[in-house]
């Protein structure tokens, strides 16, 4: 059930000074977002509710539950050394959105509804992000189609919710395995869209790879199991050693915000050679000097080792690479305020 937030909502204690990383899990806080399409009503004005105890109402003939009508977008508000609180590029996840519905046949809400949503959300729950370089609070849109559908066909009833959680890191490991029995995506597939049947297909590999003591599964091309796509929840990018910094191309990967903004920092601010192509795993096995992935939640983080057929080959040195560091620095930067922000990519939200 919902009930609308006001002053008099419950909410729960905040018992964290965030000394402590406040780790990656859903935790219900003050409020959260939601609104309705119908073909009648299009975009139904969305509200704040209480989320101590909220629950979506779902028919059984739910066309998510039974052909996946699922997007979704994560992006995170953190505080800067002046006690702002910040979003990055949420124009671009609003958008990411739309795309992704647009592949699955969805109605997806306009940007400005989006942005609507997602700023509502982080000043309502503005308590909980933590302090300056503690951690972030995790903003989850999710888009469903929540009318009934026997036949396979589109829902006429879509439901459009954002709620937030405190986090601090995700994923890490330096360590990841090429599968020779996984792909992520297909050409012509839903690989390039947030949908959730791309993760729920990964969580098999994944496990695969942390039961071999690697920290994810990284994914060739379903095509001819030879050039490296990405993992199950970020982007791969690796710094060859004539100093290009080099990453797959789109086409049945996801277009990763904090990809885009690896390749416009270490492009536009450091001046190095930038590639978007096709990598093959040799390529990588011989060539590379450093590797790491990307992604909103994951940030920056290294990869020193990739095992591929049973066979562990160091990255480099087998080291965390410097280059990688800078990159992640700037961008950590850049996001707090510290650095010239040249795109307009942090957005501040008035408390």
């Amino acid at each position: 059930m919902l009930q609308p937030f006001t002053e008099q909502s419950p909410r729960p204690s905040q018992a964290t000074d965030w000394d402590e990383s406040p780790g990656f899990d859903y935790k219900e806080l003050d409020a959260l977002w939601v609104t309705k399409w119908t073909p009648e009503s299009s975009w139904q004005p969305g509200q704040l509710y209480a989320h101590q105890g909220a629950t979506l109402e779902l028919s059984p003939g739910a066309n998510v539950l039974h052909y996946g009508q699922a997007v979704f977008e994560g992006l995170k508000a953190r505080r800067t050394r002046n006690d702002k609180a910040v979003l990055f590029r949420p124009i671009d996840n609003a958008r990411r959105m739309r795309a992704s519905s647009s592949r699955l046949m969805m109605e997806a809400p306009p940007v400005q509804d989006f942005l609507q949503a997602v700023t509502a959300v982080v000043r309502a729950n503005a308590r909980w992000i933590p302090r300056y370089r503690k951690g972030s609070l995790y903003i989850r849109p999710l888009l469903v189609g929540s009318g009934p559908a026997l036949g396979v066909r589109p829902a006429q009833e879509y439901t459009f919710c954002v709620f937030a959680s405190p986090v601090g890191t995700y994923m890490g490991g330096n360590r990841v395995i090429v599968l020779s029995t996984a792909h992520r995506a297909a050409p012509y597939g839903t690989g390039a869209a947030k949908v959730a049947g791309n993760y729920a297909a990964s969580l098999l590999p994944q496990k695969m790879a942390k039961s071999l003591d690697c920290a994810d599964a990284l994914y060739c091309d379903a095509r001819e199991d030879r050039y490296i796509e990405e993992l199950s929840g970020a982007n791969f990018f690796a710094i060859l050693h004539d100093g290009t910094v080099v990453t797959p191309a789109l086409g049945s990967i996801l277009p990763g915000i904090t990809r885009d903004s690896i390749l416009t920092v270490a492009r536009e601010v450091f001046h190095w050679p930038v590639a978007e192509r096709r990598v093959s795993i040799d390529e990588i096995l011989n060539e590379a000097v450093e590797a790491f992935y990307t992604g909103t939640a994951a940030v920056l983080s290294p990869i020193t080792v990739v095992n591929y057929r049973g066979q562990d080959h160091p990255i480099g040195d087998g080291e965390a690479g410097p280059r990688a560091q800078m990159l992640l620095e700037a961008l950590d930067e850049i996001q707090l305020q510290e650095r010239p922000d040249y795109w307009d990519w942090v957005v501040e939200i008035d408390e």
